[in-house]
């Protein structure tokens, strides 16, 4: 089991255990389980993923900055459901390999 699928499954046991006083003799159905197990891998897995705005933050610079660096490199960007992120491993390689290394 990977780090995501166990950290879900630990989140998903941890709500039951919280939610189990109020169901004394309900437990939790396949249907439930799956709506919690869907929740909390799309919170897990779009941690990783950056909207602008917290890319340009990662990145060190302002906004401008960083749409102008985007448009200048070949920044990798993934549409999620319309919406343009920016994958927080991806962004930190281009940002390496386009730095200057030296002294200031």
């Amino acid at each position: 089991m990977d780090d995501l699928q166990h950290g879900i499954y630990r989140m998903v046991a941890r709500e039951v255990a919280r939610t189990q006083p109020k169901r004394e003799k309900n437990f939790l159905n396949k249907k439930d389980a799956e709506k919690l197990i869907k929740k909390y891998t799309r919170q897990y897995t779009l941690q990783e993923f950056l909207n602008a705005t917290e890319a340009a933050y990662v990145c060190g610079m302002s906004q401008t900055t960083f749409w102008r660096f985007r448009q200048e490199h070949n920044v990798p960007v993934h549409v999620i459901d319309g919406i343009k992120r920016y994958k927080r491993s991806e962004l930190i390689a281009c940002v390496e390999k386009y730095s200057v290394r030296g002294y200031a």
